[in-house]
């Protein structure tokens, strides 16, 4: 067989997709070459079913490694190998059934100085968080979740006070998202990335003592109380990615919202996903509002229930009014019901959005509204999903 440098074998596997075990068994070359990119991502689970004299062959290779339901012998199966391009390591013991502490000495073959994310996920104590600042100088990203109750927001906060490096930071615990935890996170200078659970409201946003908090923020995700929404949009002028959940399972009330012209302020946003818990009735010039969006790419409004969002007054002059300064626009979802607006919407919805490739919207729209279009009014669309089409609509005007 020609030889082939390893660079254009790897272009050809990455080809090959879900066929490229086949093109494993060609020669050693293709197979080491393989091996890098069916195992660069993998599961504890996988490696255990490994024959244990070839498991050292793929843990060489895996770059995303996730210890699953793992107890104290499970662990120790691999506690012998080297993961030396391991990168992203996820320790999930919400399942695990060990009655004894996690045994540490069976995870530093996971913590090495090229390791820069991990997620925790169970019960862990704060001797875990010491040796994962010990052996990963250079932590990026850090996610938390489902804490022992020996792991104290104090603890978590002195952690995070002595990891500079983490511009990624997820706390997916709602007793951990404390004032001085929050105030800490504010005063980060290089904080890129945070994802929060637990609800956020006025005295929580008010309890903030940073003169600039969230400096150099450029993705959110947040769940606050809409009262507490424009202080929040005051300090994230910045931000690229915005997750908002308004409000709580408990936020029933139907209410004339005007969150949608706070939203509008955040004119850097490239992706907004909005959802709101409760009703809400939106007024036309508040959603008209978010046009100021100029730069978004994804847009994702979305209520409890399939009736949560209501804007009766919209019609497709407002309509067309946004989505014509939305021209970047490549995916969309719009659930907002008993709306007025019509199949010439969804037209001009196409027209004003030429990049549009996923579209989801309730309504009933005439397809023959559809007949005399010269050209495809989404000519990039890969996914369009609607309540239902008709021909009734217009159907004289056609004759």
């Amino acid at each position: 067989m020609v030889y082939l440098s390893s660079e254009i074998v790897l272009e050809i596997l990455q080809y090959a997709g879900p066929d490229i075990i086949p093109c494993l068994r060609i020669n050693a070359q293709w197979f080491y070459c393989g091996i890098s990119l069916v195992w660069r991502r993998a599961r504890s689970g996988l490696l255990s079913r490994v024959p244990r004299h070839r498991r050292q062959i793929y843990a060489s290779v895996i770059r995303n490694f996730i210890v699953f339901r793992g107890t104290n012998k499970y662990l120790g199966e691999f506690s012998h190998l080297s993961f030396p391009k391991l990168e992203m390591l996820r320790i999930d013991l919400e399942h695990h059934n060990d009655h004894d502490d996690l045994d540490l000495s069976l995870l530093k073959c996971y913590m090495h100085r090229g390791l820069t994310q991990i997620e925790l996920n169970g019960a862990f104590g704060p001797e875990l968080l010491s040796l994962i600042q010990v052996s990963n100088p250079r932590l990026d990203y850090f996610s938390i979740s489902r804490s022992d109750p020996r792991l104290t927001p104090e603890i978590l906060l002195e952690f995070l006070q002595k990891s500079p490096t983490l511009s990624d930071i997820s706390i997916q615990s709602e007793e951990l998202v404390t004032g001085n935890i929050l105030n800490h996170l504010a005063g980060r200078n290089n904080l890129q990335s945070l994802s929060l659970k637990g609800l956020i409201d006025t005295d929580t946003i008010g309890d903030l003592k940073i003169t600039s908090p969230f400096k150099v923020l450029r993705h959110l995700t947040i769940s606050v109380t809409e009262a507490a929404l424009p202080s929040l949009v005051g300090m994230i002028k910045s931000i690229q990615s915005f997750n908002l959940t308004l409000g709580g399972p408990d936020s029933s009330e139907d209410t004339n919202s005007v969150a949608l012209r706070h939203i509008s302020q955040l004119i850097e946003l490239q992706t907004l996903t909005l959802f709101i818990w409760g009703d809400m009735r939106i007024a036309n010039e508040d959603i008209v509002s978010l046009k100021s969006l100029t730069q978004l790419r994804r847009l994702n409004i979305s209520g409890a229930s399939a009736t949560s969002l209501i804007a009766p007054r919209l019609q497709d002059p407002d309509f067309e009014e946004l989505f014509k300064n939305l021209g970047q626009l490549e995916a969309l979802n719009f659930d907002i019901f008993r709306s007025d607006i019509t199949t010439d919407s969804l037209v001009s919805l196409g027209k004003c959005c030429p990049s549009l490739q996923r579209c989801e919207i309730m309504g009933i729209y005439d397809m023959a509204a559809f007949r005399y279009e010269k050209l495809p009014v989404f000519p990039t669309l890969e996914l369009l999903s609607i309540g239902a089409f008709t021909n009734c609509e217009r159907l004289f005007s056609y004759r």
